[in-house]
């Protein structure tokens, strides 16, 4: 399964990092400190699933808001959150799309 994945740089706002991945996640304090200090991914999400997608954007911008400085990773290759947004608009677009589809074929029939 394809994912995209949240890595966080540590600086000194590291505390309002984690409360805000606290507010949105189910991981302990020490948990979140630990991934950040080694640099590990903080929350993976699923490429094909809208829901999941949208929620990632909601809390990358909280991040950013924040001052966080946020890499996102497909896999293990670091990507733009353009990228992010790209995937999110071509999932509304394929949804768009099958809706067309289905009135057309109600149309015929």
């Amino acid at each position: 399964m394809a994912k995209m994945q949240i890595q966080i740089e540590k600086d000194s706002n590291e505390i309002k990092y984690i409360s805000i991945l606290r507010k949105n996640t189910k991981k302990s304090i020490s948990e979140i400190r630990e991934l950040i200090n080694n640099k590990d991914f903080l929350l993976s999400y699923n490429l094909l699933e809208i829901d999941e997608l949208l929620e990632m954007k909601k809390i990358v911008g909280i991040l950013l808001d924040a001052g966080a400085k946020v890499h996102l990773f497909e896999d293990n290759r670091e990507v733009s959150i353009e990228l992010l947004n790209n995937l999110i608009e071509s999932h509304f677009d394929t949804q768009r799309y099958r809706e067309e589809i289905d009135e057309q074929r109600f149309k015929e029939d």
